[in-house]
């Protein structure tokens, strides 16, 4: 009898345990209300673009500024998604080895991966996430008339200040069409590149 009251007591303690990881696992995919885990950010910082022949300009005189604003959710405590508008200013050389300057705007939709509250336990107090996003939208050069397609991919550093307040540092690359810059020689595309510092306020 107490070898059956071990092994009950051995089987028990298992469909515990095993039910605890399930809610942790579910807890982690468990939609937030709709009326929470909004956030809308800003920033600035710098960028680089790579067209067809700026590498015949110096690195430095590549370097521009840029400036984005951000709103969005987390659905989850693992998946969110946002908005991100972003005024690029860019520089370079021409065809003909002339100096370039000109400015375009980038409008995606990106999808947020919480690595850590994937990885580990859902955290909301958590100081430091690495959120990697991948996205997807268009890219506008008013000055040339160009409107093309653009695929954004980068991580997300979050610093947690406060409850509603964060830190984020994002660096992220973004692949666009061959003719943004007004100068299409038939490859397969040119991508801009950038590294933001600003703030974020969570609902």
């Amino acid at each position: 009898m107490k070898r059956m009251f071990d092994l009950k007591s051995w089987l028990l303690t298992a469909v515990v345990l095993a039910s605890a990881g399930t809610a942790t696992a579910q807890s982690k995919m468990e939609a937030y209300p709709a009326n929470e885990k909004w956030f809308v950010s800003g920033a600035v910082g710098t960028h680089l673009y790579v067209g067809d022949y700026d590498k015949h300009a110096r690195f430095g005189d590549r370097i521009s500024i840029t400036g984005e604003v951000s709103g969005g959710k987390w659905i989850t405590p693992v998946l969110g998604t946002r908005v991100q508008i972003s005024g690029l200013h860019s520089a370079g050389k021409d065809a003909k080895g002339n100096t370039e300057s000109w400015n375009f705007m980038l409008y995606h939709i990106d999808a947020l991966v919480n690595v850590m509250n994937w990885w580990c336990d859902v955290n909301e107090a958590r100081t430091y996430s690495a959120i990697p996003l991948i996205g997807v939208g268009i890219a506008n050069a008013p000055g040339k008339k160009v409107t093309t397609a653009a695929f954004t991919v980068g991580l997300l550093n979050r610093f947690k200040v406060s409850e509603h307040l964060d830190i984020n540092i994002e660096i992220k690359g973004n692949l666009v069409g061959d003719r943004l810059d007004g100068c299409a020689t038939g490859k397969n595309g040119e991508g801009a590149a950038t590294l933001t510092a600003g703030f974020a306020y969570n609902f």
